[in-house]
C-alpha cells in the first residue's frame, strides 16, 4: 500500500520480528484476549517479581513490530514494570465507521484489571507513531489509563496527509486525490471522525510526548500544536525534544539505555507515577525462574 509505504524508515528494519532471548529476557506469556467486537487481540506479557506498574507497549501501523519493543520491555522489567506488548495495525477500523484499536487496548486493560499482582498499580500506554496516538485515544476513552507516553504521535492518516499536503515544510509527495481517496487507502475513519484527541479527555492525567525535531514523517510544527493542547488539559505534563531526524525519537530503538538523554527522562516520568509504590532492592534477570 503506497501510503502505508510512506511511513517505513529504511535504514532500520523495526518492523522485524524479535525474540526475548535476544534480549536475555524469559519467555513472555502470550495472551490471546478478546475485544468488544469479539476479535482475538494477541498481545505479549512480561511480569517480574513484584511489579509496581503495568505498561502496555503498542505498535505503529506498520511499524515497529510490538516485538521491537523488547528493549525497553528489558529496561521496565529491571526497574520493576510489568510489560504487555500489542500489534494494534490489524485492527484499523470496523464497518468503516470507528477505529478499532482503542478496544484492543482496552481489552488488554481489562485483562490487567482483572489480575491479582496488578491491583491499584498504575497503567501506562506508550506508544510510538500511529501507537502514539492510539495510546493517547485510549487514555481519553478510559480512566483506566493512568498515564500516557506518547512519541511522534499524529491525530489519523487523513489529518496527516492534510497537513503534510498543505503546511509542512517542505510539502510531501504525497497520493493524488481528495480526503475520501485517502480515507479508502489508509482505511482509517472519515475526516470528520478521525480528528485527535479530544485531548479535554486526558483530564489532568500525566502525559509525556517525545518528538524529533527533524522528523521527516511527523513534522515538528504539528508535535507543538499538540503540545499546546496538551498543556491546557493537564498539569502533569512533560515533553521531550530530540535533535535529528529520527522517528522512533531514541537513538537506537532496540536498545533505548543506549540513549542517555532519551532513556532519563523516560525513567524519570516513570519514577513519578510510582514513587508510593514499594520495590525490590535489587532486580535481576536471573530471578525470572522464579516466575
Amino acid at each position: 500500500m503506497q501510503i502505508l509505504r510512506c511511513l517505513q524508515r529504511a535504514s532500520v528494519d523495526y518492523s522485524a520480528e524479535f525474540d526475548a532471548e535476544q534480549f536475555g529476557l524469559p519467555a513472555p506469556d502470550t495472551l490471546h484476549l478478546k475485544n468488544e467486537y469479539r476479535h482475538e487481540v494477541l498481545a505479549l506479557e512480561l511480569c517480574p517479581i513484584m511489579p509496581i506498574g503495568v505498561i502496555i507497549c503498542i505498535s505503529g501501523v506498520d511499524s515497529p513490530s510490538a516485538t521491537a519493543y523488547y528493549g525497553h520491555a528489558l529496561e521496565f522489567y529491571k526497574l520493576g514494570y510489568a510489560v504487555v506488548m500489542v500489534d494494534v495495525g490489524g485492527h484499523i477500523k470496523i464497518n468503516d465507521k470507528k477505529y478499532e484499536e482503542v478496544s484492543d487496548v482496552q481489552a488488554i486493560t481489562d485483562y490487567i484489571k482483572s489480575k491479582l499482582e496488578y491491583t491499584n498499580l498504575p497503567i501506562i500506554a506508550m506508544g510510538v507513531a500511529m501507537g502514539g496516538t492510539v495510546a493517547i485515544r485510549s487514555m481519553i476513552a478510559s480512566y483506566d489509563i493512568n498515564a500516557v507516553i506518547s512519541l511522534s504521535a499524529f491525530s489519523s492518516f487523513e489529518d496527516y496527509f492534510a497537513f503534510n499536503r498543505t503546511e509542512a515544510e517542505p510539502i510531501y509527495d504525497l497520493p493524488n486525490g481528495g480526503l475520501d481517496m485517502i480515507a479508502d487507502m489508509s482505511e482509517a475513519d472519515s475526516i470528520t471522525l478521525s480528528k485527535l484527541c479530544r485531548v479535554s479527555g486526558i483530564d489532568h492525567r500525566p502525559v509525556l510526548l517525545m518528538q524529533s525535531r527533524g522528523d521527516k514523517f511527523v513534522p515538528y510544527t504539528y508535535f507543538n500544536q499538540l503540545v499546546k493542547a496538551t498543556k491546557m488539559n493537564t498539569n502533569e505534563f512533560e515533553s521531550y525534544v530530540a535533535e535529528g531526524n529520527e522517528h522512533y525519537v531514541c537513538g537506537d530503538f532496540l536498545n533505548p539505555a543506549s540513549d542517555t538523554r532519551y532513556f532519563y527522562v523516560l525513567q524519570r516520568f516513570l519514577k513519578r507515577l510510582t514513587m508510593h509504590i514499594p520495590t525490590l532492592a535489587s532486580r535481576k534477570l536471573e530471578d525470572a525462574s522464579a516466575i
